[in-house]
């Protein structure tokens, strides 16, 4: 039986007792008009008859009352449970409304880091001594690899110089790249996907559960904007990180292993790998060991 049909067949009995109430009433008023005609002797004789009758149906009159009071408590608990009903299908709304306005702006933002990438365009050579060579798109990353590379050979300069000295040439490419990149896993890590009020009061360890679940899919966010990024993007990340322009791009990185997937070779110098957090390359438990880190 649903609730619904419960509620009418409260109904049912609501009525019931109802009409109880009332016969019981008119019988005492029926009883006030035909005693008010009678002599004192006659009253004292019927009144004597209709004393036990009265003391019966004062005490079911009240137990009429309880029974409505019941009665009555037991719709406030309907109300209760609709109004449950009623706010759990809004938070199931309200949650997938969310969901939806938040991938809209997530690959709305891919679209247009794809569209940065695709306007690189950066001019190789000064057409007298070295041929002049317009390099565009994801060549760009190429290009800025090969030139980081050399300067990180360089005995005289530290990661911090030798990626400036590169970014110097690209700064009207890459100025524009970085902040779009970091400001969506910023946005990605910022999202709320999972609310506290979604998760039971009784359940043990809520909190944690709350961290793991929005961990999780903000993990599964930034691996689709990781797959958007190619092995010489990751490179030249991974050494911006390093920088004093990336410092506030490491933790993210960090966080959600954004340097998964960069071929291990393409680091030669091997001290580099210790500046970074284990976690930077791999997550194989799909946890962050700074799992409520604060950017």
């Amino acid at each position: 039986m649903d609730l619904n049909e419960d509620k009418k067949e409260d109904k049912k009995i609501y009525l019931t007792g109802l009409i109880s109430v009332l016969i019981i009433s008119l019988f005492w008023v029926l009883t006030f008009i035909f005693l008010k005609d009678l002599g004192n002797e006659e009253r004292g004789t019927l009144g004597d008859m209709f004393g036990t009758l009265n003391a019966l149906f004062s005490g079911l009159a009240f137990a009429g009352i309880i029974f409505t009071i019941l009665l009555q408590r037991k719709e406030l608990k309907y109300q209760r449970e609709e109004l449950q009903a009623t706010r759990k299908e809004f938070v199931i709304q309200n949650k997938n409304l969310k969901a939806q306005r938040f991938e809209n702006t997530f690959f709305g933002l891919i679209n247009l880091h794809n569209q940065i990438v695709s306007d690189f365009d950066y001019k190789k050579g000064d057409g007298y001594s070295t041929p002049e060579e317009i390099i565009s798109g994801r060549d760009v990353f190429y290009g800025a690899y090969l030139e980081l590379r050399n300067e990180l050979d360089k005995k005289d300069i530290g990661v911090n110089r030798a990626y400036l000295r590169m970014y110097q040439k690209h700064n009207t490419d890459f100025g524009h790249y970085f902040r779009n990149l970091y400001r969506t896993f910023k946005i990605i890590h910022e999202t709320e996907f999972v609310s506290l009020n979604e998760i039971d009061d009784n359940i043990a360890n809520r909190d944690i559960i709350y961290e793991t679940l929005n961990f999780n899919e903000r993990y599964k966010y930034s691996s689709i904007l990781r797959a958007q990024l190619s092995d010489y993007e990751l490179f030249i990340l991974f050494y911006n990180c390093l920088s004093k322009l990336g410092v506030k791009f490491k933790p993210l990185v960090e966080h959600y292993s954004i340097l998964k997937t960069m071929p291990t070779h393409f680091i030669e110098h091997k001290e580099h790998w210790k500046l970074f957090e284990t976690s930077a390359f791999d997550n194989k438990n799909g946890e962050s060991p700074t799992h409520n880190m604060r950017i």
